[in-house]
């Protein structure tokens, strides 16, 4: 049975339309139903990394997948990505800030997995008719929206994408011998700011983004947000389709 795993409900519905049966498991956030007869399993984990990895862990407890799917948004840090690209992670690496000093300038890496099918997953993407490339996630703990942290991260880790759970839940598989791979569609490219207020930022306090979101609109912001999740959404659909 694959698993796939995303955060967001969302982003889960991009692959559960295609399939039959649904039923809950233990609780709600773990789903089962099948694909033209095959078992798949659908755990919507949760946003952030310590909440996706406890709860991967827990639904491991209760189902043996043969391979897990991480699908979902992430930030571009690649400058060349646009809305709805598809990015298969060939390797996820977790990070952290300075508590002390935090600088998006001197991220700590805290660990770094090699995924599994990136080059498999691009090709089925391609023969879905949408375009992807293979490259490296950076699961951060922070939202990320300010685009100078964006190119620092890509100069120095040479990052396509960031997202918050990718790494924290590789180890969770790693942890119980499940191989596991990820598929993101970008939701906001390199350059975009809309996710400003929300991201951290060490030079500004809570005051300045809530000013900032004050002065940009909140409803502009939430527009903006859907608009880009539904373009990377419609991506991840499109690939689910062919890939189940």
């Amino acid at each position: 049975m694959i698993l796939v795993v995303a955060a967001l409900e969302e982003e889960l519905k991009t692959g559960m339309k295609h399939c039959r049966g649904l039923v809950r498991v233990s609780g709600g956030r773990l789903r089962r139903g099948t694909r033209d007869g095959r078992p798949v399993g659908f755990l919507r984990a949760g946003v952030g990394p310590e909440k996706a990895a406890r709860n991967l862990a827990e639904a491991l407890d209760r189902i043996r997948p043969d391979r897990i799917l991480v699908v979902g948004y992430a930030g571009a840090l690649d400058p060349g990505l646009e809305l709805g690209s598809l990015v298969a992670v060939t390797r996820a690496i977790g990070f952290s800030l300075d508590p002390e000093d935090p600088d998006w300038d001197r991220v700590r890496v805290e660990e770094t997995f090699e995924l599994d099918d990136a080059h498999a997953l691009v090709r089925a993407a391609e023969a879905a008719g949408i375009g992807a490339t293979a490259g490296i996630a950076l699961t951060s703990p922070h939202v990320l929206g300010n685009p100078a942290h964006k190119e620092s991260l890509f100069r120095s880790l040479h990052a396509s994408i960031v997202d918050m759970e990718t790494a924290a839940l590789a180890r969770v598989a790693a942890g119980a011998g499940v191989r596991l791979a990820c598929i993101r569609a970008v939701s906001d490219e390199a350059r975009d700011t809309f996710l400003q207020p929300f991201a951290f930022d060490p030079a500004s306090g809570a005051g300045t983004r809530v000013r900032t979101l004050l002065q940009t609109g909140m409803a502009h912001t939430w527009r903006q947000w859907r608009e880009n999740a539904a373009a990377a959404g419609a991506s991840l659909e499109k690939f689910l389709e062919r890939y189940l």
